[in-house]
Order: C-alpha cells, then structure tokens, then sequence
C-alpha cells in the first residue's frame, strides 16, 4: 500500500479561504483594539480637563469667600459626612450614622 506525495502535501496545507479568514480576523482585532486604546486615551484627556475645572472652580470660591470673610474649612471625608447628616437632620430625613 503505497500513498501518494499529492495526498501528503494536501494534509499540511490549509484551504487559502481558511488563511484569509484569519488573516481578516487579525485585522479586526487590531481594529478593535485600537478603537479601544483611542476611547481610553479620550477618557484620559477628559478627566485631566474636569480634575483642572474642579482645582479652577475650588479656587474661585475660595476666592469668593476671602472676599466675604468666611475662612474655608479643610476638607476632609468625616467632616463631609457630618455636615450632610446634620443638613439631613435639619430638613427632617431619616440619617444613619455608622459613628454611633
């Protein structure tokens, strides 16, 4: 039992629609990759514009309230916190205060 060369040389090579598949497989991951690495370097770019907006407008009001006399506070998480608790409580809603 003798088998061909022609059958042999067959068995190694893929069908040439198979290799364009992959190939255009390629290509649009990188597509996609890339609309991925662009969207993310927006994203990038817009939060460094609104960190500069928030410093700006944290200095206007600081500003403002130099103007009327009022010393800025510092600003810390638990002052935050309580000073939105108290609010709450002045307007008359439920407050849950993990401290007590």
């Amino acid at each position: 039992m003798k088998i061909s060369a022609h059958n042999q040389g067959s068995r190694c090579r893929r069908p040439a629609g198979r290799r364009g598949e992959h190939g255009f497989l390629v290509i649009a991951l990188l597509a996609i990759v890339a609309i991925m690495l662009i969207y993310v370097n927006i994203n990038v770019r817009l939060l460094g514009n609104l960190k500069r907006e928030l410093k700006l407008v944290e200095q206007q009001q600081i500003q403002r309230l130099e103007k009327v006399g009022a010393e800025p506070l510092p600003l810390t998480k638990a002052w935050t916190n309580e000073a939105t608790a108290s609010l709450a409580r002045e307007l008359g809603a439920p407050v849950s205060d993990p401290a007590r």
